[in-house]
């Protein structure tokens, strides 16, 4: 199951369950995901894809980007991802997936679906599948067995059939040993950075400047649509007292729902870690852990082993603290840091233990034995759980009601008055500022600004409750007078003028650094040369001292053309990079430790690429209907 979550790590399915404890089905058995509904989202070559079932993918992928972002979306990242054509689009790859697979005869049996499920860690105790785990698991992701099961069919058939695909597919030694030797050569940059920060004070605002630049780029100051809303609001507050809890339905939940006070075992250790640098050679991690062992006999004569983790450990959050990384439970850990730890007696040292962090000396300090919490210690946490869903269904019984109250009135004033309730309405709004009581949810959001003018909503559910809002009044885009937006437009021609200055300052400095170099370049504008050091090719930020652009620029140069043919742009700042020297891999023992694994990698790829290619090519022959669009 690792191995199979590990390969499809990039599907949206697949992200879901690494971030929400992986779930699966097989013990309820088959069939039932699917409803009798009748209403088509698309046909591919045929087949059809329902509403319901895009309904549900949907769903799934807005309430996993809510845990991610800590429970509301980004409004301007919600449109940029533009989830609702990529759920189709991953709905549709899908359906082509199955028909070929279908077409060469695999498929999925219910034993490899059990077999998946049987070897997953987090449902195993002591080595045994334990059904309480995994029913835990199921209820905290909201999941239904039968829905995922279909989706965990088709993550393993998707696998299925790339396996057939790269059967073709070889890496022969000498790709392996490029691969090697690019992966693991270093090179060590040096840089100036010009930031458009410091040419601000160069730049020139008069007003007649700004007049001229505004006429010009009027469009950048057009505003986006507004609203105004006016609207009831059942709010949870006005509920709480209505919705009491007995004793009698606390200790209930408590018996019906046991696996959740389930608190594992856990024990607390402290740790003296010896970070071993990437790629580091035998004679290297050798020292590393002799450095070790000589501490741990330090401890053995009697010193602390507190004091000396915070003089040598290299892991800075826990050495302040003496080491102490607190009580954890399995799956917390790197896997050869928790089996020790979890083979250990109260107060025993451990010998070195090797993980990809470097060598750890490990003390037991403690151990909880797994226990299930007690009533007594719960009672309140399920109260509020309870007292929470009892408020829920009355807000909503609430603005049901006087949902068929309101349209038998024909309008929300005659209901308020009637209810005597206070009609309220909100300012202006765009959907990046919305209302405060709308909040953030992009669904409440899609439906206020679909409404017209003197439309109702359908019931919204919002932060502070559930409300039935009216279209007051809508605002078109327009783009303001100057005047309206001088500050605006001050700030914004600043900026561009700025960075169009320090662009020619960057592009300076090249053309001189070409010729005299990088430190006269630097000494000339007042600037100074800054060095990574030698970083390794797979190293994305060089050390944190280079941006993407940057990085990439200088994996293109050679000892023979140091320097790139222009500026590097990221952000308010440039870069005028220089390659200062190239050091090449050439440990062939390494390579042949490493080279079954480099070629697995290699084959990866290669069948990655060309499954792609041919999910595109299905798409481009295949009959694709939309009928409703996203």
């Amino acid at each position: 199951m690792l191995e199979i979550i590990r390969k499809n790590a990039a599907s949206w399915l697949m992200k879901f369950i690494l971030g929400a404890i992986v779930v699966v089905f097989i013990f309820w058995g088959v069939g039932t995901f699917r409803s009798q509904r009748l209403d088509v989202m698309a046909k591919v070559n045929g087949e059809k894809i329902l509403v319901e079932e895009y309904q549900k993918a949907y769903n799934f992928t807005v309430e996993r980007l809510r845990r991610m972002y800590g429970g509301t979306i980004p409004d301007a990242l919600f449109k940029q991802l533009n989830v609702k054509q990529q759920v189709l689009n991953q709905l549709i790859d899908e359906t082509l997936i199955r028909q070929k697979a279908k077409r060469l005869g695999l498929m999925v049996t219910d034993k490899e679906i059990q077999h998946v499920i049987l070897n997953i860690p987090a449902f195993k105790q002591n080595g045994m599948f334990q059904p309480r785990l995994y029913q835990m698991a199921l209820r905290n992701a909201g999941l239904r067995p039968a829905d995922f099961e279909h989706q965990l069919r088709q993550e393993m058939i998707t696998r299925k059939l790339q396996t057939v695909m790269a059967s073709g597919l070889h890496c022969p030694d000498s790709e392996a040993l490029s691969f090697f030797k690019y992966k693991n050569s270093e090179i060590d940059v040096e840089f100036v950075k010009v930031n458009s920060s410091d040419c601000v004070s160069e730049v020139n605002a008069t007003d007649e400047g700004l007049k001229k630049w505004y006429q010009s780029n009027k469009e950048k100051f057009r505003t986006d649509p507004q609203l105004k809303l006016k609207y009831l609001l059942f709010s949870k507050k006005q509920f709480e007292k209505s919705a009491n809890v007995t004793d009698q339905e606390i200790k209930a939940y408590y018996d019906e729902h046991q696996d959740e006070f389930h608190v594992p075992e856990q024990r607390r250790a402290r740790h003296i870690l010896l970070r071993v640098p990437e790629g580091a050679n035998a004679t290297v991690i050798e020292k590393k852990k002799k450095e070790l062992l000589e501490i741990k006999k330090r401890i053995e004569k009697g010193e602390s082993f507190a004091e000396l983790a915070k003089k040598y450990s290299d892991d800075k959050a826990s050495g302040k603290k003496g080491g102490d990384l607190g009580f954890f439970s399995k799956g917390m850990m790197v896997k050869p840091f928790e089996d020790k730890v979890f083979s250990m007696k109260k107060g025993q040292i451990s010998e070195p233990v090797k993980t990809r962090f470097g060598w750890h000396l490990i003390k037991l300090e403690d151990i909880r034995k797994e226990r299930t919490k007690p009533l007594k210690e719960v009672r309140s946490l399920i109260a509020k759980k309870l007292k929470a869903k009892k408020v829920k269904k009355l807000v909503w019984d609430a603005a049901n009601k006087a949902y068929d109250t309101i349209i038998e009135l024909g309008s929300l004033e005659s209901y308020a008055s009637s209810a005597n309730m206070t009609l309220k309405e909100t300012g202006f709004f765009s959907r990046k500022n919305p209302a405060p009581v709308l909040g953030y949810n992009p669904s409440v959001l899609d439906m206020v600004f679909s409404l017209d003018k003197g439309e109702l909503s359908s019931l919204l559910e919002v932060p502070q409750g559930v409300m039935i809002a009216e279209l007051v009044e809508k605002k078109p885009p327009y783009i303001p007078k100057f005047e309206a937006v001088r500050e605006k437009v001050d700030r914004a021609y600043t900026n561009e003028k700025s960075k169009e200055l320090c662009r020619k300052k960057a592009v300076d400095i090249l053309k001189f650094a070409k010729t005299k170099g990088m430190t006269e370049a630097a000494k000339k504008y007042g600037l100074k040369v800054e060095n990574t050091g030698l970083f390794k090719r797979t190293d994305p930020s060089a050390g944190g001292k280079l941006p993407g652009p940057a990085v990439q620029a200088a994996l293109g140069l050679t000892m023979k053309k140091p320097f790139p043919d222009g500026i590097i742009e990221s952000g308010p700042t440039f870069y005028v990079i220089h390659l200062k020297a190239f050091k090449e891999m050439n440990d062939l023992a390494k390579f042949n430790d490493e080279k079954k694994d480099i070629k697995a990698q290699i084959r990866a790829n290669k069948m990655e690429t060309a499954f792609s290619s041919w999910l595109k090519h299905q798409r481009e022959k295949a009959k694709i209907e939309i009928i409703r669009k996203p």
